[in-house]
């Protein structure tokens, strides 16, 4: 019997030791904590898989918790990707893993960092970029710098940049860096090329794998550029070649002409300075800086200029600014000024001859010298005189005639007696007697010089002093001083002139005469008889009259004695009408300006060479032929050319090119009449009196909408005038257009006169929308001409837009608005109307859904199938209704998103559809009651150690709903103790009460506090019941229940220490650190007080000053009691060693606390208890002793045979017959450990072996050597059996057992720590 019992105790002991051996916990492996995985991987697939591992191989179970474990669904071990997953949202995600082996569990915090995939494209900072730019701005030059960014990381994350297409065509003129600076390859020009250009860009990144793809993303933006004109152009004369006309002596002031210039930069139109750089001659005209007029500032004297009396002016138009490179910009142009003639000078004298004479004011003379002989010849030119008159006037204003006065002004004679502008001034001897040295040897006369046209300044005199020589005055004499012949002109050769002849009182051979003519020079025309006298013709060719009327000779009359005496011959030729009147002019060229009235007024001047006075030269003039000559006449007599009327440019013929050329004839009386003609031209000048006049003053067009450049129509002007410069018709749009339209001028007739059409048309950059912009248009449309000052026209365009249906149709945003609706079924049918606009005029308007996502928490379910995408329907009205059929629930998704697409079924052109996102969000209802969360539902109180408001417990719940639905309030509702000794229970109020619960992390937490003190008496658990209830209405709750297993007195175990209480309270964190270490348990100090107790002191080896009373208190809720504590000790003798060193003495047995509530309760179950005791004992030793005392006999001969046995003959350890401790053969099992008394029946003696091994009832107990290594596992033996003293031979088996291990174990030098248990139950000594 007693060896079954034997059997199956040790038969539990070794199930209960594998079973402990058995459980190990699960372990993850080491790289389990960081993983990676690509964000692209798709729903459904793999993400990485869970490694753990387990030494018992026990079947593992796994499980992930935390916020960011939605993303991720389990299969056993394999982690698979449950929502889409996102790097550039949240690049890692935090979860929990859980693996467990049915008994024992592991987690780990693991960190998953998703790694990069190229599935963002490209995006501009800006949508739109704009710029102006100098049209200056230099090569190379970046004009903006556009910027992108990519999410993704890498290759993929960087931007490169591309210019795909340049608006105008300019494809090389802009570069793009790698930075994004948009930079200027080529020039602009603001003139010369376009004002505006359009980029389109393309940032793209270097790509990358997306859904085991190698993709590019690209995006595109537009950047506009504006190019801005700087002066960089000179300014431009209008209307040159510059010339005009002033009379001579004009005032100062007097306006000329008007030069007119403009800024070459059209963009600018800087004001332009006008300034007169050179003049020839100069200072005499100045311009106005700012109108350009140009006026008379000196005196004009056309005798002072050259000949053709032409100033040239260089007239300079500089911009008031300066250019873009710091320089003066300015353009020059020249001026010709004619200045015409008026008689305003008077003849003049020069003393030089002809060619060349200097005309100068300072070479002017007024005196005369010279000499002649005596008696000097008549009719003779009197030598070494050069006399030049001169009077610098033009034509008639030019023409004088010479004399001479004074005393002896009849013994001279001047010739000739009329010059025109410039002569040589001849004076001869009129009376040669009067010559006469005897009677005086000075003659003074004065020439006269008369211009008998300008009375004002008429004459000119200059003094001529003659000195007599005296010669032989001796000479042959002609009985007349001078002689007047006459022959017809170009008389034949031989032809008598006259006869004349000469006296001479000498005689002989000085009386002897002979005649010649002098001066040499005349007898090419004549010749004489030297004889006779007689005078002939010589040539008959050079006798010309019109050439020379007179000839001047001297009959000279040469005696022997070579004494001369002359006459002088006056050689007339008489008149033959042989030479045509003379034109002073081979032509005549005038300048007349149309609509003006006997403007013109030109003198005819001609001239016949024929004698003055009679028919021959006698001249008459008259229009012979010519265009329009009706509108002119001509004085007969004078040859003035006047207008007779107005001329109108626009009437002459076009052909003639506004000349008029009239032929105008000038005949003399003679017979026959001679006669000559000269060209007249007229150049009747434009004058811009015609305005432009439309050919029609409203035009009607229409366009269609959305076309660039398109043709609008053509408006036509004429204009009458007759030059281009008055006629060309320039088209503008003045009004209306907004820059929408544009209109080009066209040259639709070259010939003359040349008409011009306005084309309009749309400009091509700009489409015309008739549903935004405007429907019609009303363009105000001018046609200007180019005269000075310009003339206009106008006529109005009516422009209507045609429709077209282009427009994509617009989602109202007011039924795009977020909508809310609440879940369950509180509402049904229609709960939106869905609208959109369409400004075409013809539209045709559906409405689909395309897309729902749901949305827990901002939380994208990717389930291709999820609940919440049959919530809600769209009619094609765009009707939104809730699907009757299904049940919305907030708990599931509280956010659904649908994208719904309206589509213009009549579009023609653009996109048809456009679609929006409507966001609905599903209110909660109080739909759902607070659920606990997991918590520790079962708690240790000690209640000694608990005061009030101290923390016991914390509970959590959670709730779906959200809002003030999900507003958790903790209650503490009930509070029931349970005793331990089946008392019943009972209810105490206001025991705990629940804090005020916090919310984070989605859950509320509260925590159970004391509210009033405990009762340390009670022996039990407090069963808590907890209420948590929301914050709906109507408030739903919900309830569970917190176990509180009270520790009570029983369970303070004390210990005594050899330390002051400061000693133990310096020491409190070791001592408390190695009695958890030993016991496995967690230690609570209820106090350190101080040893009072003398009895106590004395019977103790070391003298206790302090007691520590502790809990040892178990994770489950459970306790160790007093008595176990030496017991658990045991196995861990390094942490007893160590407590030693702390001052440990003692652990004593608990006192049972008297309740002095109860006397009488406790005195009478005091009686009870003694007899049951008694009666027990009694009943025990009668049946056991005889069994006892065998045993005791066994144990006192082993152990005597086990020192016999020496220490050399052991095979594997100590031999002690009848235990299988250290034997390979056993007898009786004994099991070294402490002994369970609740499976004790009491049959034994209390001072049996198998009572020994209670460490508690042992006198001594040896302690281990102070070896670390070694195990402490010394066995207590019993010193005394029945209170008296035992010798070697009766030893119980464990103290035998205890000295031959102890034996074995010490080697010389090892000291030796006892603990003595004393005979008192309550204490045992270290």
């Amino acid at each position: 019997m007693s060896a079954l019992k034997i059997f199956c105790s040790l038969l539990l002991v070794f199930s209960l030791f594998l079973e402990a051996s058995a459980q190990h916990p699960p372990e993850f492996a080491k790289n389990m904590t960081v993983v990676y995985v690509a964000e692209d991987t798709m729903k459904g697939a793999e993400a990485y898989k869970i490694i753990a591992f387990d030494k018992d191989n026990d079947k593992l179970t796994y499980s992930m918790t935390g916020v960011d474990s939605t993303f991720f669904n389990l299969n056993e071990n394999i982690v698979i990707v449950a929502r889409k997953l996102d790097r550039e949202i949240k690049p890692m995600l935090r979860v929990t893993l859980g693996v467990s082996d049915g008994s024992n569990d592991a987690t780990l915090h693991q960190t998953i960092i998703l790694e990069d995939a190229n599935d963002n494209a490209p995006v501009f900072l800006n949508g739109r970029y704009t710029v102006s730019v100098y049209e200056n701005e230099t090569e190379g030059a970046t004009l903006f710098t556009v910027e992108a960014v990519d999410n993704d990381q890498g290759p993929a994350g960087r931007v490169q940049y591309k210019i795909l297409d340049v608006l105008p065509d300019a494809p090389y003129l802009f570069g793009i860096q790698m930075n994004g600076s948009v930079t200027l390859n080529g020039t602009l020009s603001y003139a010369e090329r376009s004002t505006f250009y359009q980029l389109q860009i393309e940032a793209s990144d270097h790509g990358g794998m997306y859904n085991g793809t190698f993709i590019i993303q690209k995006t595109i933006a537009f950047a506009f550029i504006k190019v801005k004109d700087v002066p960089d152009m000179n300014p431009i004369f209008l209307n040159i070649p510059y010339q005009a006309t002033v009379p001579e002596n004009s005032s100062v002031g007097t306006t000329v002409f008007q030069v007119l210039a403009i800024d070459g930069d059209r963009g600018i139109e800087d004001e332009i300075i006008y300034a007169i750089q050179s003049s020839k001659a100069p200072n005499l005209f100045q311009i106005d800086a700012r109108s350009g007029n140009i006026f008379v500032s000196g005196f004009l004297d056309r005798e002072e200029l050259d000949f053709n009396a032409i100033v040239e002016l260089q007239v300079t138009a500089t911009e008031r600014h300066l250019d873009v490179n710091g320089a003066i910009a300015s353009s020059n142009t020249s001026v010709s000024i004619t200045v015409t003639d008026i008689n305003d000078n008077t003849p003049a004298f020069y003393n030089c001859n002809l060619d060349p004479c200097n005309f100068t004011e300072s070479a002017k003379v007024n005196s005369f010298n010279t000499s002649i002989p005596e008696h000097f010849s008549t009719g003779v030119p009197i030598e070494h005189l050069t006399i030049v008159a001169r009077d610098p006037d033009q034509g008639m204003n030019g023409t004088f005639v010479l004399s001479l006065r004074g005393k002896d002004a009849s013994v001279f004679e001047v010739n000739p007696k009329v010059i025109i502008n410039v002569g040589m001034v001849q004076i001869t001897v009129r009376n040669s007697s009067a010559v006469d040295y005897e009677q005086r040897n000075v003659i003074h006369i004065e020439i006269v010089a008369n211009d008998t046209t300008n009375p004002t300044k008429c004459c000119a005199t200059a003094n001529l002093t003659i000195n007599i020589e005296d010669i032989n005055d001796h000479s042959p004499e002609f009985p007349s001083q001078t002689y007047i012949l006459s022959v017809k002109e170009h008389a034949a050769i031989g032809t008598e002139v006259g006869i004349v002849n000469a006296t001479d009182l000498d005689s002989g051979i000085f009386g002897q005469i002979t005649y010649s003519l002098l001066p040499m020079s005349i007898r090419n025309e004549f010749n004489v008889n030297s004889t006779t006298g007689i005078i002939t013709v010589q040539n008959s060719t050079t006798l010309d009259r019109e050439k020379r009327p007179v000839y001047y000779a001297t009959l000279q009359a040469t005696d022997g004695g070579n004494r001369i005496g002359t006459t002088a011959l006056e050689i007339i030729l008489e008149d033959i009408n042989d030479f045509p009147p003379v034109l002073t002019r081979d032509s005549y060229t005038a300048f007349i300006m149309e609509n003006n009235g006997n403007e013109l007024n030109i003198r005819i001047e001609a001239f016949d060479n024929d004698q003055e006075g009679t028919n021959n030269s006698e001249i008459r003039y008259t229009i012979v032929a010519g265009d329009y000559q009706h509108n002119f006449t001509i004085d007969p007599n004078k040859g003035i050319l006047r207008s007779v009327g107005p001329v109108d440019r626009e009437e002459m013929k076009p052909s003639l090119g506004g000349k008029i050329i009239l032929i105008v004839e000038a005949y003399d009386l003679g017979v026959p009449s001679l006669s000559s003609t000269v060209n007249v031209t007229i150049n009747v000048e434009d004058e811009n009196d015609n305005s432009p006049i439309f050919t029609e003053s409203v035009y009607n067009a229409s366009v269609m909408e959305d076309t660039l450049g398109a043709f609008v129509t053509l408006v036509q002007a004429t204009d009458n005038d007759a030059t281009e410069v008055n006629n060309r018709v320039i088209y503008r749009i003045e009004t209306g257009s907004t820059g929408t339209f544009l209109i080009r001028t066209m040259l639709i007739k070259k010939a003359d006169p040349k008409q011009y059409q306005g084309n309009i048309t749309v400009d091509p950059t700009i489409a015309l929308d008739y549903d935004r912009g405007p429907k019609s248009y009303t363009l105000g449309v001018s046609a200007s001409d180019s005269g000075f000052p310009s003339k206009s026209a106008s006529a109005t365009v009516y422009v209507t837009v045609l429709d077209m249906n282009d427009e994509t149709p617009v989602l109202d945003t007011g039924s795009m608005k977020n909508l809310n609706v609440m879940e369950n079924t509180t509402q049904l049918g229609i709960v939106r109307n869905i609208t959109a606009s369409d400004i075409d005029t013809n539209h045709s308007l559906i409405y689909q859904l395309i897309s729902v996502v749901c949305l827990k928490s901002e939380i994208i379910d990717v389930q291709p199938d999820a609940p919440c995408r049959y919530w809600f329907g769209l009619y094609d009205n765009g009707s939104l209704y809730v699907n009757e059929s299904l049940v919305i629930d907030y708990e599931e998704y509280n956010q659904v998103d649908i994208t719904i697409r309206v589509t213009d079924l009549y579009t023609q052109k653009n996109k048809p559809s456009s679609t929006g996102k409507l966001t609905i969000n599903i209110v909660d209802a109080n739909d759902n009651a607070p659920v606990f969360l997991a918590f520790e539902r079962v708690s240790v109180i000690v209640p000694e150690l608990a005061p009030i408001s101290a923390e016991i417990a914390t509970v959590k719940a959670s709730d779906n709903d959200t809002g003030k639905n999900a507003e958790i309030n903790f209650v503490v509702t009930k509070v029931l103790f349970i005793f331990s000794d089946d008392q019943p229970h009972e209810t105490l109020p206001d025991v705990f009460e629940a804090s005020r619960a916090t919310f984070v992390g989605g859950e509320y937490t509260a925590t159970i506090k004391i509210k009033s003190s405990l009762d340390k008496t009670l022996r039990g658990q407090y069963k808590v019941t907890i209420e948590a209830s929301d914050g709906g209405n109507p408030t739903l709750s919900a309830t569970s229940y917190l176990d509180l297993i009270t520790v009570d007195e029983s369970y303070k175990t004390r210990l005594e220490f050899s330390l002051t209480p400061a000693g133990v309270q310096e020491n409190m964190d070791d001592i408390i650190k190695k009695l958890q270490e030993a016991t496995n348990s967690k230690p609570l100090v209820a106090g350190v007080h101080v040893v009072s107790n003398t009895k106590v002191q004395t019977s103790s080896r070391k003298v206790a000053k302090s007691i520590m009373e502790v809990y040892f208190i178990y994770n489950n809720g459970t306790a160790i009691p007093p008595e176990n504590i030496v017991s658990i000790l045991e196995f861990n003798p390094e942490a007893v060693t160590e407590l030693i060193d702390l001052g440990l003495l003692n652990i004593k047995q608990p006192t049972e606390p008297i309740d002095t509530a109860r006397p009488l309760l406790a005195t009478i179950g005091g009686l009870i208890a003694a007899f049951i005791i008694l009666l027990a004992i009694m009943i025990t030793a009668l049946v056991c002793s005889r069994q006892s005392y065998k045993r005791k006999i066994k144990s006192i001969t082993a152990m005597n045979t086990a020192k016999e046995v020496t220490v050399n003959a052991l095979q594997s350890g100590p031999v002690v017959p009848g235990t299988n401790k250290y034997t390979s053969e056993g007898a009786n099992p004994v099991w070294n450990t402490a002994i369970d008394f609740a499976a004790d029946l009491g049959f034994e003696e209390p001072n049996s072996d198998r009572a020994s091994i209670n460490s508690l009832d042992e006198n001594v107990i040896d302690t281990m050597p102070e070896t670390p290594t070694k195990k402490f596992n010394t066995e207590m033996t019993e010193k005394t059996i029945n209170s008296h003293p035992i010798d070697e031979k009766t030893k119980p088996l464990s103290a035998a057992l205890d000295d031959h291990d102890n034996n074995k174990e010490k080697t010389p030098g090892e000291l030796r720590h006892e603990i003595y248990i004393k005979s008192t139950p309550d204490s045992i000594d270290i």
